[in-house]
């Protein structure tokens, strides 16, 4: 009933596309960053468990006690790594500043949405759109960080959709963004490790 009021007003347009990006981000980088913690606790138990395991099984070839031996060590590197990671990254500082620039874009916008709504039942109504575009302009300022590609990508699938080819690749890389890394971390591991006892056991 109201569209025409994104044609009158297409700041409407670019603010509401831009919150749901930013509200995307923040929940991806939130997600991801819980991912990594995730990720490091297990990688720090596989480097427990791998240090202490050849005192509990005393009775095992010198051969395994040297591969878990050395998985101890590349474990214990990457916790490290990981560990540098996490106290580097600004994920979860990035994401609080979206997010709060998202809630300032939104209020704009059911401000500036309502007023023009208004506008049509009662003419007298005046709207300043410079004085929006400025209070616009000074929230965008303010945020230090902006959203990824990706962000803008999937919210704009989620709100105005797409074909199943261009849906599927969009949501792989998000997924991938937020899981690849510490997927392999809890599940390589003990992989690699299964497959190099595997092959000591076939060649002795």
């Amino acid at each position: 009933m109201y569209d025409d009021i994104f044609k009158t007003y297409p700041l409407l347009t670019t603010m509401s596309k831009l919150r749901a990006a930013r509200f995307t981000a923040s929940e991806r980088l939130g997600k991801k960053y819980r991912w990594h913690s995730i990720a490091l606790v297990v990688f720090s138990i596989y480097a427990i468990a791998l240090t202490i395991a050849p005192n509990f099984f005393t009775n095992i070839d010198e051969s395994i006690k040297s591969i878990l031996s050395y998985a101890s060590v590349v474990s214990s590197v990457f916790v490290v790594a990981l560990s540098m990671y996490l106290a580097f990254s600004e994920d979860i500082v990035r994401g609080k500043y979206l997010h709060d620039n998202a809630k300032q874009v939104t209020n704009l916008y059911q401000e500036l949405k309502t007023r023009s709504i208004l506008q049509k039942t009662k003419p007298k109504v005046k709207i300043n759109i410079v004085d929006y575009e400025s209070r616009y302009a000074r929230i965008m300022d303010s945020c230090p960080y902006n959203h990824d590609i990706l962000d803008y990508e999937f919210s704009m699938m989620t709100n105005e959709g797409a074909d199943s080819c261009k849906s599927f690749g969009i949501k792989f890389r998000m997924s991938m963004d937020k899981y690849a890394w510490p997927l392999v971390a809890i599940i390589a591991p003990p992989i690699v490790l299964m497959i190099c006892i595997a092959i000591n056991l076939n060649m002795n």
